[in-house]
């Protein structure tokens, strides 16, 4: 009876540990880290990131990209790092609204775009105010291969939005990693609007 009970018990882990975490399961999974605010220098957006990574504000060559910045965790042993990347932009497809900008996003993913499959995708209020996500992974499934989230806020202005994404690398840490980094992204918040 102790082997049956036992060979239940390694199915259910083993058919939990294939399934993929939603973006609600990173979202309330218990984790603490130290934190540190940072300021866009115009004041446009603030965010709590993780203390002790390195950040930059980025420098676009692209006209549609207004303003940015990129976050960085330290290589873990296997040399991969974890990125916040918050952007505001002028929509790409020169959508006005926030619903018409996410379908638009959606689109490209569907066609396959950067060889990325979609985990979910939708509303959510997560960030404490109206947005869109997307949960995506590479299609590979490879150890160490990036899993995505990106929300996309109205900045307040037609027509431009920020996009706030996060990479973890897929390793045995992913939960605790994404969990940080969508914990961090809950702090967003827009100053000068």
């Amino acid at each position: 009876m102790k082997f049956i009970g036992k060979f239940i018990v390694l199915i259910l882990i083993v058919s939990c540990s294939n399934k993929e975490n939603t973006l609600e399961q990173y979202a309330n999974y218990p984790v603490k880290f130290a934190k540190q605010k940072i300021n866009y220098p115009n004041n446009d957006f603030s965010i709590f990131i993780p203390k002790n990574w390195e950040w930059k504000v980025e420098n676009y060559e692209n006209e549609n990209i207004i303003l940015g910045i990129d976050a960085s965790s330290k290589p873990d042993k296997d040399g991969f790092i974890d990125i916040i990347s918050l952007q505001k932009i002028k929509s790409f497809g020169e959508n006005k609204d926030l619903k018409s900008e996410f379908e638009y996003s959606l689109n490209l993913i569907d066609n396959n775009w950067q060889n990325r499959k979609i985990i979910e995708s939708g509303f959510t209020e997560i960030l404490n105010q109206k947005s869109y996500f997307l949960h995506t992974k590479s299609d590979t499934d490879k150890y160490g291969e990036a899993e995505i989230i990106s929300f996309i806020v109205d900045s307040g202005i037609e027509g431009v939005f920020y996009y706030l994404t996060v990479s973890a690398s897929q390793t045995t840490d992913l939960n605790k990693n994404m969990s940080i980094l969508v914990q961090s992204l809950k702090t967003f918040e827009k100053l000068n609007n």
